[in-house]
């Protein structure tokens, strides 16, 4: 008996250590969750301006294109594209289909345009309505919305917490001198209800302004405006410098109010152009526009086409986009490496903000914001670890960890105080990079990353179906 015994002791004492090693993540290869992920540019190049309508589990997008009419694209997946119809032609255009945007308002779908009038050559702001998002789109009026007699192009819609509409647009800079200098200017002006024509003269809302937003020289931009609503605010993006330029850019500016005063944030401009050793990635990103899928934003913007030759030949392409806590906007872009579909299209969800934090979180890494061109909001490490606790269960089989700003990340991955997985992200990567772990299905309590010192990342995101 007593041999028996001392025996089952020496096994017990033999298996300690090993129960209490950790044992390896069940990892698998990218192909496992390839499906879920999409990468820009997508697959419409050759235009500009891109405007994307989410409507009806589609995504149409409506673009800058050519001298006989507006386009209208239509995708499945937000990955491709397929052009199905022509719009039809403005009598009172000579040409120049620019900028359109469709929203859509009770049951009827509105589209704002530029064109160049037949009549002078100047540039004009249109109106036109269809009953279905790829038309055909009527002009009521067959005339320009309004008219103060100088070039407007690049008109969105807002609405006020009353519904009252306003339309945003730019006086072009090809008919307004200011001090010897060529400006594109932002004004807002009220609309009808019905949208046909404004009420009251116009405010001036945005002029180009320090360093950043004059690089063009001599002629200077704000341009291609549109406005999102949040926290009570409104938030006024536009575009700056050359569209041809690689420093055309993204900028924002808030107000209380849909007609300002508008205060320009300090961090802009917020998406901007990237390069590495052999030179420029992602040139001229700027003309973006907002949609959201579920409770996700995201913007739609053009590119150009070849980043080291920038030129008028644009591509599309789309980034997730939001909002910190002190109120401040953000945009993840621009990006090339694999980014996640809308979560609601792959029908999964993100299952960090579910946790409560058991580590060193400091509210960066689970804000939303990847840090894919910035570091500003990013976590810092300071030798803690970022960990997650659930009451209940959650079922996930995918963690992707951003660095901040495209760095180099390394650390280790621990899944219910058992489950293990080191991973390594060099520096030298495509824009909007990150590590990402698939791993067989699991039932998940606990999650804890272990960076190395110094290391400063994005966003965590915890992914199940």
């Amino acid at each position: 008996m007593r041999s028996w015994l001392a025996l089952l002791l020496i096994v017990m004492f033999c298996l300690t250590p090993l129960m209490g090693q950790a044992e390896e993540l069940p990892l698998l290869d990218f192909s496992a969750v390839k499906d879920r992920f999409v990468s820009n540019p997508r697959n419409v190049k050759d235009i500009g301006d891109p405007f994307v309508l989410a409507e009806d589990n589609a995504y149409y997008m409506y673009a800058t294109g050519g001298p006989i009419g507006f386009f209208t694209w239509r995708s499945s997946d937000l990955a491709a594209f397929e052009k199905i119809k022509v719009l039809k032609k403005v009598n009172w255009a000579s040409g120049d289909y620019w900028a359109p945007e469709v929203y859509r308002v009770g049951d009827k779908y509105v589209m704002l345009f530029t064109v160049r009038m037949r009549e002078n050559g100047s540039l004009r702001t249109g109106i036109a309505f269809a009953d279905a998002p790829e038309g055909p789109f009527e002009d009521p009026l067959d005339r320009p919305l309004m008219d103060y007699g100088y070039a407007t192009i690049d008109a969105t819609l807002t609405w006020d917490d009353d519904g009252n509409p306003y339309m945003i647009f730019v006086r072009d800079c090809s008919e307004n001198n200011v001090n010897g200098h060529q400006e594109s200017h932002i004004y807002g002006v009220r609309l009808a209800d019905d949208l046909l024509s404004t009420e009251g003269d116009p405010v001036l809302l945005l002029k180009p302004e320090g360093e950043w937003e004059t690089k063009s020289g001599d002629t200077r931009w704000n341009e291609g405006p549109v406005v999102v609503k949040h926290g009570g605010k409104y938030y006024l993006f536009y575009s700056v410098n050359g569209y041809w330029m690689k420093e055309y850019s993204v900028s924002v500016a808030a107000a209380d109010a849909p007609l300002g005063p508008y205060v320009k944030q300090a961090n802009n401009p917020l998406l901007v152009y990237t390069e590495d050793e052999k030179g420029v990635t992602v040139s001229g990103p700027g003309h973006n526009a907002f949609f959201t899928v579920g409770s996700e934003l995201f913007t739609s913007y053009h590119t150009h086409t070849y980043p080291q030759a920038p030129s008028g030949n644009r591509q599309l392409c789309v980034d997730r986009a939001g909002f910190h806590s002190d109120g401040t906007a953000y945009i993840d872009g621009p990006t090339l490496a694999p980014q996640l579909r809308p979560l609601r299209d792959i029908g999964c969800r993100s299952l960090l903000p579910l946790a409560t934090c058991t580590g060193d979180d400091q509210g960066l890494l689970t804000d939303g914001d990847t840090c894919a061109s910035a570091a500003s909001a990013a976590w810092a490490w300071q030798g803690k670890n970022a960990a997650y606790h659930w009451e209940t269960p959650v079922a996930a089989d995918l963690l992707i960890i951003y660095p901040a700003a495209g760095g180099a990340l390394a650390g280790t991955v621990t899944v219910n105080n058992s489950l293990t997985a080191s991973f390594e992200l060099p520096a030298a990567g495509k824009p909007g990079q990150a590590v990402i772990l698939p791993f067989e299905p699991l039932q998940i309590t606990d999650l804890s990353v272990e960076f190395t010192e110094g290391s400063k990342a994005g966003e965590i995101l915890l992914i199940g179906e």
